[in-house]
């Protein structure tokens, strides 16, 4: 209890990280290059997509009701400037006062002529206005202070109110994205999944428990064992200084499912030995010395598996390895504690008047029929199962990895309706920057300069079809008054707001941006764009010795970091698989029970990645956590069925009935198990966003296959590889 009540603590001081680009963080030289450029052009973090809808913009009274909107957020404080299609000046307007191309006096004077110009500028039609007029957007850029959560979610909050309060909304919509608000949508649906999921799966699983075991307080006790591991694990995470991350906080149900099963068993244990007729402590005790050191087995190869993840290049999969190692040591040591000291605890009633499951499957001789079915015919289920992991392994071959920041979201929120929008009406929002950097002789103001950035302008368009691209020519040629010769206008960038003109020119750097937003259409397709571009930005560099182009930017860290980075996960699941092998062979002294082992843990993974080459969906974060979490659970029912084999046939020394007594121990605890986990995991499809509900299904999958191949594949394969025994007269002699 003290344990506990210190590690609430911990928890207390435990944050949500909402940094998203931290997620690609590694020790590389990339990702140095990546904070030092957001350090010059901030605006990647900073700024808000607004997203405007009606059936025609540039029609009355919707323009009307947009110019007012628009002032009154561009005069909201922590907004520092707006860019928007009242943002392009007038060309006949003086150097110190820029008069809006677009505004109420000449809306008013000649709305027609106001409405052609604006819709034909080369800075509008499809950079700030879709091409069926439509949806326009406004990039705000915020303040130096405003970059907490709760800040954020207040200003979108209020573009909201103040977008409802002119013309009370009539045919004007909105939706307000960009990189801040994608942070505030990773944060709430965190803590939407984080407190709704945990309390559905707690609560079927206590549910189930009570259904099955008839008692309250047994039921509390077995959901209160790996709750109290969770609670240690998040502390301790609180206390290194950690912070919760899209990745990690699979973390908690990993623990949760892993003490449940070690809860099980322990109670299961105590259970037999109370009905045996050993006092309370006693069955406690010797609960411990039955199941204890496989539930210690199960933890360090899990342990194990998940330090393997230490050795990739990323940080955030290396903080993931290192708390998971040390949640599942913990939550061991929590559920081998609690339980048999809270059973000792007990009223005599409460566990001998418990409902007890493998009786009724004794009584009812389902275990007889299943081991007749495996004994007689073990070699052909040995056969079958080989087919088919054979054939999932060949089908998971095709898998391929991507990423989506929309699938991350919840698909009703309105950062995924407006990045929707986007890619439908204005070719995407997700920001690639094309950085033009001056080398020993060569400077940002200056013909040659403008030249090249125009070039890369036009090269995009014609060679990519990217129409969308802005860049410091482009605000160069909006200022009035200046000459052909655009190089000569940099002086004058000073009468534009100063956060709009830094977004594409950083002066002391001698450095330039040509912004291009890209569609939310999957890390493959975008690399396939980012590789095109920089083979073009390659060539173009090389032609010139004053300049030199490169992409940089979150987008890119996320195409690239992300698809390593799921890689990296597949390669250490499977290093782990074979890791887990070697340490059960080696703890149980016997190379051929960890073969044995190894056919039943593949099989449930493989069919999860063959399922998704046949629904055509790729490998990503959620679906590679599903590979984690099942891993740990495979990998645990099959060390008891092995560890409680072994025990049994050096009594009787005869497979086919050490068998028997395995399963008619065992498969139980493994039926309620399976059963609370699936529980836990349907919860998951209550979710709004697709990568948990995707998880979600795939984790039942991976139940019920590593149910069926602990239960029927794996005594096969004992059977199958051991000496024969007629299976009649040893259920005979058994019985």
């Amino acid at each position: 209890m003290l344990v506990t009540l210190m590690m609430l603590l911990g928890m207390a001081k435990l944050q949500f990280n909402d940094d998203y680009k931290s997620l690609f963080k590694t020790d590389r030289e990339e990702y140095q290059e990546l904070e030092s450029f957001l350090n010059r052009f901030p605006a990647d973090d900073q700024e808000l997509v607004i997203l405007f809808r009606a059936d025609r913009i540039l029609a009355e009274p919707t323009i009307f009701q947009l110019q007012e909107v628009v002032e009154k957020i561009e005069g909201t404080p922590a907004i520092e400037s707006l860019f928007s299609i009242f943002s392009i000046p007038e060309p006949n307007s003086s150097i110190r006062r820029i008069d809006p191309l677009l505004s109420v006096e000449s809306m008013e004077e000649d709305l027609e002529a106001s409405l052609l110009a604006i819709g034909g500028h080369p800075m509008v039609r499809n950079k700030l206005l879709s091409e069926d007029g439509r949806l326009t957007i406004a990039v705000a850029i915020l303040e130096e202070g405003y970059v907490g959560l709760d800040q954020i979610s207040e200003i979108i909050e209020r573009i909201h109110t103040i977008t409802d309060q002119v013309g009370d909304g009539a045919g004007l919509e909105v939706f307000v994205t960009g990189n801040a608000a994608i942070r505030v949508a990773l944060k709430s649906q965190s803590t939407r999944d984080q407190i709704l999921l945990n309390s559905i799966g707690g609560l079927l699983a206590f549910s189930i428990t009570l259904f099955l075991f008839r008692s309250f307080k047994l039921s509390l006790i077995i959901t209160a064992g790996p709750l109290i591991g969770v609670i240690w694990t998040l502390g301790c995470m609180g206390f290194m200084g950690s912070k919760l991350n899209v990745i990690n906080q699979m973390i908690s149900p990993l623990v949760m499912v892993i003490g449940f099963t070690d809860a099980i068993h322990l109670m299961f244990a105590i259970q037999r030995r109370r009905i045996q007729g050993l006092s309370r402590v006693s069955a406690s005790i010797a609960a411990i010395k039955d199941v204890g050191m496989a539930c210690m087995l199960t933890s360090i190869t899990t342990a194990i598996g998940f330090a393997v993840l230490i050795l990739t290049d990323s940080t955030v999969i290396q903080e993931l390895a290192l708390h998971a190692s040390i949640g599942v040591l913990l939550t061991f040591v929590a559920v081998v504690i609690f339980i048999p000291a809270s059973a000792a605890l007990l009223e005599d009633d409460v566990i001998l008047n418990s409902s007890r499951l493998d009786i009724r499957l004794t009584d009812n001789r389902i275990l007889n029929k299943v081991l007749i079915v495996i004994g007689e015919n073990a070699v052909a289920v040995v056969s079958v199962g080989v087919v088919l992991t054979a054939f999932a392994v060949y089908q998971a071959q095709q898998l391929a990895t991507d990423f989506k920041f929309r699938e991350n979201l919840p698909q009703s929120h309105e950062v995924s309706e407006a990045m929707r929008l986007a890619d439908r009406h204005l070719n995407g929002i997700q920001p690639l920057n094309i950085v033009i950097q001056a080398n020993n002789g060569g400077v940002i103001e200056s013909t040659q300069a403008v030249e090249l950035i125009t070039r890369v302008q036009v090269d995009l368009i014609e060679q990519f079809g990217l129409t969308n691209s802005i860049s410091v020519v482009d605000l160069l040629r909006v200022l009035p008054g200046g000459s052909e010769d655009l190089s000569q206008q940099f002086s004058r960038l000073v009468y534009l707001p100063s956060k709009l003109v830094n977004r594409f020119y950083h002066e002391q750097s001698g450095e330039a941006v040509i912004l291009v937003r890209l569609p939310d259409n999957g890390a493959n397709m975008q690399l396939e764009t980012i590789t095109q571009l920089e083979e073009s930005l390659l060539r173009l560099s090389e032609e010139s010795d004053r300049f030199s182009l490169r992409l940089q930017g979150i987008s890119l860290a996320a195409a690239k970091g992300s698809v390593d980075m799921i890689q990296d996960l597949l390669v250490s699941i499977l290093s782990a698989v074979v890791i887990i092998f070697l340490v059960l062979s080696l703890f149980l002294k016997s190379i051929k029970l960890g073969l044995i082992s190894f056919l039943p843990n593949i099989l449930p993974l493989a069919t999860v990645a063959a399922l998704l080459v046949v629904n055509d969906q790729p490998l990503q974060y959620a679906t590679i956590m599903v590979f984690t979490i099942c891993l740990g659970i495979i990998v645990d029912d099959g060390i008891h069925m092995i560890v409680r084999y072994q025990k049994e046939f050096h009594k009787v020394r005869n497979t086919t009935i050490a068998v028997h007594r395995t399963l008619q121990a065992i498969a139980p605890v493994l039926l309620v198990t399976t059963l609370i986990l699936l529980a836990g995991f349907v919860s998951m499809l209550t979710s709004s966003t697709e990568v948990i509900v995707r998880m979600g299904y795939l984790s039942c999958v991976a139940l019920i296959m590593a149910l069926l191949a602990d239960l029927v594949l794996l005594p096969s394969l004992i059977v199958a590889t051991s000496s024969k025994d007629r299976v009649e007269d040893c259920i005979e002699e058994q019985l």
